[in-house]
């Protein structure tokens, strides 16, 4: 509807890019499809504003996910030039710094956004993300709790809740949480190992089995 209001306007373009990425990311869309019109977007927001940093950054998250990491970097780069104060540029930064494997850095990056903004859910979601990846178990499970306080159904924190219960040897735990995650690619993802770590075999091998009928070209990764 803004842009329908306002074509020109480069920032509603950029948030259409995100949608898409997000939906390609999520599984709502192929990811090709996704992030081909999210690249679209974006290139349409600087057409219209070169210089809008959250566009640039945009394209540095589709960059990565089509594992060209030095694209990724110059488009990162120029967004920071730009403006190194956008907490979604900065949230962008954060995540190629951990897909460098680089996490204490990425660690403090995340950490940093949420003091800012203490109640912004992507923010929050990442640092448990970064919390989990760096063994701090209670500490991510946390963050992921105060992302579903704030957003009840969002999709992955029950599945991220439950690989840090697994990591913590509570099996149990990991099932109650993966049942209730509503996405059913990223439920279809933990189920097999809850199952395999409950010793549930057969059950473990239809999950896994249900995951690849479903989602074998965009889960390749998971599966």
């Amino acid at each position: 509807q803004v842009l329908e209001i306002d074509p020109r306007y480069a920032p509603a373009w950029a948030e259409l890019a995100k949608n898409f990425t997000n939906k390609a990311d999520f599984g709502l869309l192929p990811t090709s499809e996704g992030l081909a019109r999210a690249r679209e977007a974006n290139e349409k927001a600087l057409e219209i504003d070169p210089n809008y940093a959250p566009a640039h950054s945009g394209l540095g998250v589709i960059a990565m996910f089509d594992n060209d990491l030095a694209s990724a970097a110059k488009n990162f780069e120029r967004a920071l030039a730009l403006d190194p104060n956008d907490l979604d540029v900065l949230g962008n930064v954060a995540l190629f710094l951990q897909s460098l494997g680089r996490l204490q850095e990425t660690l403090a990056l995340e950490e940093a956004i949420v003091r800012r903004d203490p109640v912004n859910v992507t923010a929050l979601f990442n640092l448990g993300h970064i919390q989990q990846f760096s063994g701090q178990f209670d500490a991510a499970i946390a963050s992921q709790r105060s992302v579903l306080n704030l957003s009840p159904g969002r999709v992955s924190s029950h599945n991220n809740i439950c690989m840090v219960m697994l990591l913590k040897g509570d099996a149990p735990a990991a099932l109650a949480e993966i049942e209730q995650e509503k996405n059913e690619a990223y439920r279809l993802i933990g189920l097999p190992m809850v199952y395999h770590a409950l010793g549930r075999k057969t059950e473990s091998d239809a999950a896994l089995a249900t995951l690849i009928a479903k989602f074998e070209k965009d889960g390749p990764y998971n599966i």
